[in-house]
């Protein structure tokens, strides 16, 4: 392409250009820069959420894995360049989604089961209401005490959920017998969507995650910087069926040629949440960033050493560079966007126009409905919807939200809420 490449007898590099895919809950989309950070071209596509059965939230990953190749054809013609001009691949996904297949063929053992899925609930109610949990929270409260250390109280105030990976996998493990016959054969890997993403893209040569991605499953220690053996043991999960954990910034192994007729280098994978922050310079302790999407997650950087939980906020890796490590405490709420998709088809407007104090308050019927919010740990942030019927409209609707998206420094907060409200 004219002006976008020298020849050898100019003496000039030939100039690259590097891919950023972003594989989120709703959309897959696809940027590509230029040497000076400018966006040359981009293609997006919906990613649809399968709902097998009440709760369940799965994706299909044949599907994925087409529109995942798709929208970097897409963006790469966009853009008016050549797939051999590319010098880099980097991958952010949505966390904590998770898939197994067979190590020796590749063939998934079934559909993606979302970071918004609800069928280990019970497991989760059981869990967490268990002897086992009390006497670990005991026994982890009194080595605080005498230690001193975070890690200790972080264990001692550590729940599970459903957005977390452990019991979500445990009932895969209890119900699906093919996976279980795949483990005990030592023929079963295990994987978040950048694992699987990883792996088909090197057909089968590479397999790992990161830091940030692995640090969001629930099944890692960000203390010690490894898989956890407590929660690994409690659930009767094998270590062995994890991934090997790298940096962030790390040379993953190249795309097979097949795929896209050149060898691309895939030089970063990343989180998407962590992805954002690092995107909004949120490089300083202190620093806070706020993104409402599909949920509604806060980040904090918290500097090189994790944090325990507070009001609400879990400790997470954000990103490892080479020697580098920054830390967030995090806090969300899940179900942003399903709750603004109920609200529009209500009626409410798009643009956080208000109801006109006129409009008359139409009269209560009966048969109450409201959707759920979940996610958010701490008592001070909700999301809600009060008093709704099958009938109402949007003047019988109450919000609490926060405040526009914030991404400025601030000091940490037990609740970063209330910095919020008062700014």
């Amino acid at each position: 392409m004219p002006g976008l490449s020298a020849g050898p007898a100019q003496g000039r590099p030939r100039a690259g250009f590097v891919l950023g895919v972003d594989v989120g809950s709703s959309v897959i989309r696809c940027h590509v820069y230029d040497r000076a950070g400018r966006i040359r071209g981009s293609s997006a596509q919906k990613v649809e959420s399968l709902c097998p059965q009440t709760g369940w939230v799965e994706i299909d990953p044949d599907v994925l894995w087409l529109q995942f190749v798709v929208v970097i054809k897409e963006s790469v013609k966009a853009a008016g360049i050549e797939m051999s001009q590319v010098v880099g691949l980097g991958i952010s996904t949505q966390r904590a989604t998770f898939i197994t297949w067979n190590k020796k063929t590749g063939k998934h053992f079934h559909n993606f089961i979302s970071w918004q899925d609800l069928r280990a609930t019970e497991l989760v109610k059981s869990w967490n209401s268990s002897l086992i949990m009390k006497l670990i929270h005991g026994s982890c409260r009194v080595l605080h005490l005498f230690t001193r250390s975070k890690r200790f109280l972080a264990a001692s105030l550590f729940t599970f959920t459903t957005q977390q990976v452990p019991l979500r996998l445990a009932w895969v493990l209890q119900n699906l017998l093919e996976v279980q016959k795949a483990i005990e054969e030592g023929n079963c890997c295990f994987g978040t969507v950048d694992t699987w993403l990883l792996h088909k893209l090197t057909k089968g040569s590479e397999y790992a995650t990161d830091f940030s991605n692995a640090s969001t499953t629930g099944l890692f220690d960000p203390f010690k910087m490894c898989w956890s053996g407590l929660i690994t043991s409690l659930l009767s999960i094998p270590l062995c069926l994890l991934p090997p954990v790298r940096d962030t910034s790390f040379n993953f192994g190249s795309v097979d040629e097949d795929i896209f007729g050149v060898p691309v280098p895939i030089r970063a994978l990343v989180a998407d949440q962590q992805s954002a922050m690092f995107g909004e310079c949120c490089f300083q302790p202190g620093d806070v960033k706020l993104t409402m999407g599909t949920g509604t997650f806060l980040d904090i950087n918290t500097g090189n050493y994790p944090q325990q939980n507070f009001g609400g906020f879990y400790p997470l890796i954000g990103w490892k560079i080479g020697p580098e490590v920054v830390c967030l405490a995090e806090g969300n709420a899940g179900d942003t966007g399903t709750a603004i998709q109920w609200a529009q088809q209500l009626g409410f407007p798009d643009q956080n126009q208000e109801a006109s104090p006129q409009e008359p308050t139409p009269s209560p019927v009966s048969s109450p409905c409201l959707p759920a919010s979940r996610g958010w740990p701490c008592h001070c942030f909700c999301v809600s919807f009060l008093f709704l019927f099958y009938k109402s409209v949007k003047i019988h609707a109450c919000f609490l939200t926060p405040s526009p998206p914030l991404h400025k420094r601030s000091s940490v907060c037990p609740c970063v809420f209330c910095h919020f409200h008062s700014t």
